[in-house]
């Protein structure tokens, strides 16, 4: 991403955290060659981040915006859930959506932004988990699907909302006792990644 996004206010300079001055002035935004490698030579995600400590997602997210072809034409749509915590560490555009809403958002804004900036390729991501994705927004995901929308969907396959304490997921696996089920899971785990080989989305 450009560096201009991430300049550091005389005033605050020296009431920042260190970590967010360190982003500023050591970070490899905006370098040519930057990649996934350059993980751990800058910070894509400030520590001061919302997510449970020691959480797999934060490293998850810094691959993510670690490899963002150009994050400065990038927009986020994130939904309700673990994804919508972490934003204000980032600079990178985005857009958090009511739950399971975040495709149909990103369809709209594809659009707006091609019309908008017809000269510009402008990327949308979305960020979401499997509640979002493929249980409450499964039909918004479908839809987006067969319309052969441009744009990313990531899904957070954690196999339960376990961002409001554990509930069961279509996508948990059969064998699994979440907080709040009171028996083991006997359904088989949804195969949500078949569904859109059906009409031809490039996985």
């Amino acid at each position: 991403m450009s560096k201009e996004k991430i300049v550091l206010c005389e005033d605050l300079a020296d009431i920042m955290p260190p970590e967010y001055q360190e982003l500023v002035e050591a970070a490899t935004f905006g370098d040519q060659d930057r990649g996934w490698k350059d993980i751990g030579s800058s910070k894509e995600l400030i520590e001061q981040h919302s997510l449970c400590a020691g959480c797999p997602e934060s490293i998850a997210f810094r691959y993510i915006l670690a490899s963002l072809p150009a994050p400065e034409d990038t927009v986020f749509v994130g939904s309700t859930g673990c994804t919508s915590l972490v934003f204000p560490h980032v600079a990178v555009h985005n857009i958090h959506s009511l739950f399971g809403n975040q495709n149909a958002i990103a369809s709209g804004l594809k659009r707006t932004l091609k019309a908008r900036f017809p000269d510009v390729e402008k990327d949308v991501v979305v960020l979401a988990g499997d509640g979002a994705t493929v249980d409450i927004g499964l039909d918004m995901t479908m839809q987006s699907w067969f319309r052969q929308e441009k744009f990313t969907t990531i899904c957070f396959d954690n196999e339960l909302y376990a961002n409001t304490g554990g509930q069961e997921s279509g996508l948990m696996q059969k064998g699994l006792l979440p907080k709040w089920l009171l028996k083991v899971r006997t359904l088989k785990k949804f195969v949500c990644r078949k569904l859109p080989v059906k009409p031809g989305v490039l996985m």
